[in-house]
């Protein structure tokens, strides 16, 4: 009975014995496993595993620190649409050594853009920004180039002719323009670049003429050429045409101070040589105090109207005594009661020069702004009396317009009329020079009245 019952309890206790064994295998495999794995992060790119990240923030560093460098060294930082998550795992050490994602590795395989600005003009994209701010800061700049307030100057408002939009875009940062490449871009304007194929009887200044353009303007777009070169018929030109992108309208109100030019007052005096003059009384300038409202496209008056006009030194009138026969062109001219009427301005610009004796000699004309080139017009209607080079005028022209009444053009650089040539008020005669006695390239305009100059500005609106 009891070897019996020993042999039992053995063959009862064996499974412990088994069991534990197996206990303590398992607890010392376990073991082995922690020892030889680690706790890390599958990274999933777009729902596909490419490798492993020591943890989700570890990761996620990783992520922001490739956004962030291709930035570069601006301020930019780059963002991705692709889908990156992280799942928590456990793996041999060996493992994620082996299949570790890198900067680089991650860098090549992900896809990134940048958040800019895309700035239109008239629905015409210029330039890419990296903000808003930047956008806004252009367009302010722009406006002070033409736009500044000052004590005498009120701006009242300030806008731009054009339609300017802009909208988000998502852009390479190469796409990227610089707010102040692109701010020199506005002021240089838009090139327009197109060929013309020379037409029978075309000149340089017809061509310009055609194209509303200036000489100067057609020849820049030809390097090599001039004015003395002949055009072939069927020759092929360029023409390049500069038009800004944008026009800054401003109003205001200016209050500043004008010269008002000394009067010139002349007789004949028939006790003096012939060709002579006299000045009786010295004439000076006077001045005033001017306050008024404009209007300006890009810095140029469109629009004024003189709201109030304070005299501060009024002018002295130059008094001269001439000569009976004091002319300057041995041509015959009209005569009649030199009443005049009706006379326009021949060129729009600046005023050089005054009529009467300045600087030790005496001027017998207005002497007007102008470019090379720059076409200038018949103050009046008439009939061309002389033309051609004459003497210290230059390339001239003289045009009789009856009753005594004749105007004279000089310095010209070319003349586009011919004796005996009727012309009409405003017709196109020649281009501005500067040939003869001059210092530069201008109109000289004079007003004669049976024979002798008068103060133009007299006459003209």
């Amino acid at each position: 009975m009891l070897g019996r019952f020993s042999e039992s309890k053995v063959a009862w206790e064996f499974p412990k014995i088994v069991l534990g064994v197996m206990g303590l295998m398992v607890v010392l495999g376990g073991g082995l496993y922690y020892s030889q794995t680690t706790t890390a992060a599958a990274l999933m790119l777009n729902g596909q595993e490419i490798g492993y990240v020591a943890s989700p923030d570890a990761g996620k560093q990783l992520v922001d620190s490739i956004l962030v460098s291709q930035g570069d060294s601006s301020d930019l930082v780059a963002k991705t649409h692709d889908q990156i998550e992280f799942q928590d795992t456990r793996i041999r050490k060996g493992t994620l050594q082996e299949n570790s994602v890198t900067e680089a590795k991650l860098n090549n395989l992900i896809s990134t853009y940048f958040e800019g600005v895309q700035f239109s003009i008239e629905d015409a994209p210029i330039a890419i920004l990296p903000s808003e701010d930047d956008f806004q800061k252009i367009l302010q700049a722009y406006q002070e180039i033409y736009a500044k307030p000052s004590e005498n100057n009120t701006i009242t408002s300030v806008e731009f002719k054009e339609l300017i939009s802009s909208q988000p875009v998502e852009v390479q940062q190469a796409e990227f323009s610089s707010p102040e490449m692109v701010l020199e871009t506005l002021r240089k304007g838009h090139e327009a670049r197109t060929e013309y194929v020379v037409q029978p009887n075309d000149s340089w200044w017809l061509i310009a003429r055609k194209n509303d353009m200036l000489t100067k303007e057609v020849l820049a777009g030809n390097p090599g050429m001039d004015e003395d070169k002949t055009l072939q018929v069927g020759e092929k030109i360029n023409l390049v045409k500069v038009t800004p992108y944008l026009t800054v309208v401003s109003k205001g109100i200016y209050t500043g101070t004008e010269t008002i030019p000394f009067d010139v007052e002349s007789k004949t005096d028939y006790s003096l040589p012939s060709g002579s003059s006299v000045v009786r009384q010295e004439g000076s300038d006077g001045s005033k105090k001017v306050t008024y409202f404009y209007v300006q496209e890009n810095g140029k008056n469109i629009e004024k109207e003189v709201l109030e006009e304070k005299i501060i030194q009024q002018p002295v009138t130059q008094v001269i005594a001439k000569g009976p026969t004091y002319a300057s062109a041995n041509v015959a001219l009209s005569r009649g009661s030199g009443k005049v009427s009706g006379l326009g301005w021949p060129l729009r610009g600046g005023l050089n020069s005054y009529y009467g004796y300045r600087w030790g000699s005496f001027h017998t004309g207005l002497d007007i702004g102008g470019d090379t080139g720059q076409p200038f017009v018949a103050a009046a209607g008439g009939t061309v009396s002389s033309v051609g080079w004459s003497g210290g005028y230059g390339n001239m022209i003289l045009i009789d317009h009856g009753n005594g009444v004749a105007t004279r053009y000089a310095h010209a650089s070319k003349v586009s009329v011919s004796n005996g040539q009727q012309i009409s008020k405003g017709e196109s005669i020649g281009l501005v020079g500067s040939t003869g006695r001059s210092t530069g390239p201008h109109l000289h305009f004079e007003v004669i009245i049976n024979g002798d100059t008068v103060n133009p500005l007299n006459y003209l609106p």
